[in-house]
């Protein structure tokens, strides 16, 4: 009777962990709050936490400050690695969680939404906070950055998407280094959820890519 209740325990301990799966075949299962469950490749690591990244050393290696002084947010960082053999790919993502009106705020480059439109119900659309988005990218990207694609709408699995790709290019020790930022937003109700990816995208190195997908197929997201 007591190894039945010591069975017992232990099922109840393995019911309780966070949702977190890894499999050979399938990659390593994350679950993203109000995104969806997001499975990766094993040979990737993902893990809550804030790094200095060089993209934004003339804001200090601080990527959120300088994404603030683009739209003004407060997100949720994730530090990333892809293990390759002996090779290492490092990337960065940020994700904001936010409400249509926040969004709005933030395209339009203020600290606070309208209280009075949230008020009265007049939500904006994401056609028009797309649009609204990439013309404040086109004045406000800092100028070593280039738009390589403004927000374009793309279906995935009957869920909307709109993604932005840049191009930053680095000098570092006498080479130069290209690094990809990708930015993927979609709506479910009154909230919008963002990915902003942060890595190295060429030859064989598709780190952003990979992440893109991952995301844009994740399991069991909110109904739009």
């Amino acid at each position: 009777m007591k190894g039945k209740w010591c069975l017992l325990a232990l099922a109840l301990i393995c019911l309780s962990l966070p949702v977190m799966a890894k499999d050979k075949d399938k990659g390593v299962e994350t679950r993203f709050d109000n995104w969806g469950i997001v499975t990766v490749p094993p040979d990737i690591t993902m893990e809550e936490g804030t790094q200095p990244f060089l993209t934004a050393r003339s804001y200090g290696n601080d990527v959120v400050r300088m994404l603030e002084e683009i739209y003004p947010a407060e997100p949720v960082c994730w530090q990333i690695v892809e293990k390759d053999d002996a090779s290492f790919q490092y990337g960065y993502m940020l994700r904001y969680s936010l409400d249509i009106w926040q969004v709005e705020a933030a395209v339009e480059g203020k600290q606070q939404e309208n209280a009075y439109l949230r008020d009265i119900g007049s939500r904006p659309s994401a056609q028009t906070l797309a649009s609204h988005a990439n013309n404040r990218l086109r004045i406000s990207l800092p100028s070593e950055f280039e738009l390589v694609q403004p927000f374009t709408a793309r279906k995935v699995r009957g869920t909307t998407f709109y993604e932005s790709r840049l191009r930053h290019v680095l000098l570092i020790n006498q080479s130069y280094f290209t690094e990809s930022i990708y930015v993927l937003a979609w709506q479910h109700g009154d909230f919008v959820e963002i990915a902003v990816i942060f890595g190295h995208n060429e030859e064989d190195q598709h780190l952003p890519d990979t992440l893109l997908s991952a995301l844009e197929n994740a399991k069991k997201m909110p109904r739009s």
